[in-house]
């Protein structure tokens, strides 16, 4: 049998071939997540996916829990607790059919032997059927572990304390973010949540971040350099460091970003390397012994990344002339909505961007340059 390492190897070369069309770009509704995955369901063989009402949001939309696996180990998968952030839940629906179709693969059939897995995808269904990040009510549901003031909190609660699961798979996307003081944008950023403000360890903590260093140790290998460490300042209202507390060894996982891939394609194909690959090593035990050195040793994640930056163009401001970094941004949460604005200007060489544009040659008036206001990029001449 393979090591999840080895594992890994093969499903990273698979999951163009596996990869489920959820419509074009990245964001898709509701419906069209749950039309995608009845179908895969319909596909696979009985007895190996259990599908079940969950609950509903506060706009009675469904939100529906699928199982896999009769394993003594149980883990817990849930996404887009904010709307907008849907390449995890993406990489679910991927995950899904390749374990419905890999019947007689000794990976899989050992996976489900060993571990049972609850997926709770789009988590946030009304945020995501307006493509924003709070729930219908407004509210953070992530800011929402202790007063359970919406439906998608109380439900996340119910699921954990009927599952009890070992292990937790907090997936989320973040903002445009760099690896450390590097310009390499972060494609994933990782973190073992604390459990109190002291940011101490003890078992439960422990475990995730052996999870932590085995799926970046994964990531690593297939995005190399583009791994960062999340902040761990303990947030008492978060349900990441909500499950610590309640015995649940939880990653969160923040997916990021690549250069020239706005719908995030790389970073589903890490997701969905990365995840399956960690549950397999859960279920043969490998990360029972995993060292945390690839998750201690991560740089922080720091946010010094732009949309676009156009490098050191003129600026002509009456007589004057001085040379500038033109910062833009079209970041809404954690997606971008057109159009860029003008974020900064000045020396941004220690930033970086999705797209970089050379402005030795070119020149803008002063006029044209109002931080916060739209901005066209081919503006200048």
């Amino acid at each position: 049998m393979k090591t999840y390492s080895e594992f890994a190897d093969e499903l990273f070369t698979v999951h163009p071939g596996i990869r489920v069309d959820l419509g074009p770009g990245r964001h898709f509704s509701p419906e069209q997540f749950h039309t995608a995955v009845d179908r895969i369901a319909s596909a696979i063989p009985a007895g190996i996916l259990s599908v079940s009402l969950a609950g509903e949001s506060y706009e009675q939309r469904p939100i529906r829990l699928f199982t896999v696996g009769s394993g003594p180990v149980t883990i817990f998968l849930w996404s887009q607790m904010h709307g907008d952030e849907s390449t995890a839940t993406a990489a679910i629906a991927d995950i899904l059919k390749y374990i419905g179709t890999g019947g007689g693969r000794s990976e899989v059939d050992h996976l489900l032997s060993r571990t049972t897995i609850h997926f709770l995808p789009m988590l946030n269904p009304d945020g995501a059927a307006r493509r924003r990040r709070r729930t219908a009510q407004d509210i953070d549901m992530n800011r929402d572990a202790l007063a359970f003031r919406s439906p998608e909190a109380v439900l996340l609660k119910k699921v954990r304390d009927a599952a009890k699961p070992a292990y937790g798979y907090n997936l989320h996307d973040q903002e445009l973010s760099t690896v450390g003081e590097t310009r390499r944008l972060t494609a994933l950023a990782l973190l073992a949540p604390a459990f109190d403000a002291a940011r101490g360890d003890n078992e439960v903590r422990s475990r995730a971040k052996r999870l932590c260093a085995a799926f970046a140790r994964i990531a690593g290998r297939f995005a190399p350099g583009g791994l960062a460490r999340y902040d761990d300042t303990f947030e008492p209202r978060a349900f990441g460091d909500n499950m610590q507390k309640w015995g649940t060894s939880t990653m969160l996982v923040e997916s990021g970003h690549a250069p020239g891939d706005p719908d995030k394609e790389s970073i589903r194909r890490l997701n969905f390397t990365g995840i399956l690959a960690t549950l397999f090593g859960i279920a043969t035990g490998e990360l029972l012994h995993e060292p945390t050195g690839p998750y201690d040793l991560l740089p922080p994640n720091f946010k010094r990344a732009y949309d676009c930056i156009i490098r050191s163009v003129t600026v002509e401001d009456g007589g004057k002339r001085f040379t500038a970094d033109l910062g833009l941004s079209a970041q809404v949460d954690t997606h971008s909505e057109p159009p860029l604005r003008l974020v900064d200007l000045g020396d941004l060489h220690t930033f970086t961007a999705m797209e970089e544009i050379d402005g030795r040659k070119k020149s803008v008036p002063r006029s044209a340059l109002k931080l916060g206001e739209p901005f066209d990029p081919s503006l200048p001449g």
